[in-house]
């Protein structure tokens, strides 16, 4: 089945992996999980100490409010993702070298999170977006084809329009 067919009902049945408004009546319930995790995250960053890092799993709950949410809620969690990194660091006593680097990683850490937060926003707007238009193109090959008849050209027979094959018979 052609991907823009007119029998498709539902273009989002094509998705391999959750759609950006699978939780669109649940986002409070999507931004408590995404704190819950990221609190769990920061809980386990504590408990085993600055020797063993858990930086990579601070995205997860960036990208989950980014993904579901959209830019907003992803902006806070990655904010509050770097928070939460930086008391964790802090309460582990991690030893540097100069007082203000804690603050400097704190910084990139925050600035991977809001990058990860808007590159996720920015991939479900684009995502969305093509939803619409194909909902649009099918809507509009449907009633192109209700004054057409089929819609469907076999490109292997000439077109009727198409002068420079007619003339030459």
């Amino acid at each position: 089945m052609n991907r823009f067919s007119s029998k498709t009902t539902n273009p989002t049945a094509q998705w391999r992996f959750p759609h950006p408004t699978a939780f669109a009546n649940y986002l409070g319930i999507v931004r408590v999980v995404s704190m819950v995790v990221l609190l769990l995250i920061g809980w386990l960053d504590y408990i085993t100490g600055y020797e063993i890092g858990f930086f990579i799993f601070y995205f997860i709950p960036v990208a989950i409010a980014a993904w579901y949410c959209g830019p907003k809620d992803g902006i806070c969690i990655a904010i509050a993702s770097a928070v939460c990194w930086y008391l964790s660091d802090r309460f582990t006593y991690h030893p540097y070298s100069r007082a203000y680097l804690i603050y400097w990683e704190m910084f990139i850490r925050l600035i991977s999170f809001l990058t990860t937060a808007m590159t996720l926003s920015k991939i479900r707007n684009l995502v969305l977006s093509e939803e619409r238009m194909t909902t649009e193109l099918i809507k509009t090959r449907s009633q192109l084809s209700k004054y057409t008849g089929n819609f469907e050209v076999n490109r292997s027979e000439p077109s009727p329009l198409d002068t420079s094959k007619n003339n030459s018979k």
